[in-house]
């Protein structure tokens, strides 16, 4: 968090509304957070994050926060997640995902086929893999980071273009976590990274 220009908490919450609604907290409500004194570390909730932030960052808390809060359903040690609150998960992080990354970046739209090929638009490969033909992939989590190499002789996975129009394609099915569905997916380049951020959400 430290120095960052945005933050985003996600938490649980049981205020007794069906499970899956999904709320954001008003801005006025975080700036009047509890003392971070009361937080117990065997049960810290968003509200005692925020607050201790506040007191060890100083001048380097962040500039943006926001805080959505999904009602949960089943509360007990060791529960599945229940089918709404699965859902409004994934809906909130697609939501998130939008909002955010339109805000601080461009957003791209690729395309996970069946055959689980990743299909990166011409103008996105034009602008970002031009010069080559093979990428490293690095997974991480529900998202993958497409890095072009600079050497092709380097080895990698082959980014083959696919048609006139300058799409591009690289073979990723052997590095999808399960349950992954075909379709549209956002992506971001992150020049930090070097490469293009692809969620699968």
């Amino acid at each position: 968090m430290e120095g960052a220009e945005q933050v985003i908490f996600v938490d649980a919450c049981s205020t007794g509304s069906e499970p899956g609604t999904v709320f954001q907290v008003p801005q006025s409500d975080i700036e009047e957070l509890p003392s971070n004194e009361e937080a117990n570390l065997h049960s810290i909730k968003w509200y005692h994050a925020i607050a201790l932030a506040k007191h060890l960052l100083n001048g380097k808390y962040p500039k943006n926060v926001d805080i959505y809060l999904i009602e949960g359903k089943n509360f007990s040690i060791g529960e599945d997640l229940s089918p709404e609150v699965e859902a409004a998960m994934k809906d909130l992080a697609e939501y998130i995902v939008k909002r955010y990354c339109i805000e601080m970046r461009n957003v791209f739209e690729v395309i996970l086929n069946e055959d689980g090929y990743l299909i990166i638009p011409g103008q996105v490969a034009e602008r970002y893999f031009n010069s080559s033909i093979s990428v490293i992939v690095v997974p991480q989590g529900m998202q993958f980071t497409i890095i072009p190499m600079a050497n092709d002789t380097q080895g990698g996975l082959l980014l083959k273009r696919i048609n006139k129009e300058g799409d591009r394609a690289v073979l990723l099915w052997e590095l999808l976590p399960p349950g992954v569905p075909a379709g549209p997916k956002k992506a971001v380049w992150e020049e930090d990274k070097g490469g293009l951020v692809v969620s699968l959400v």
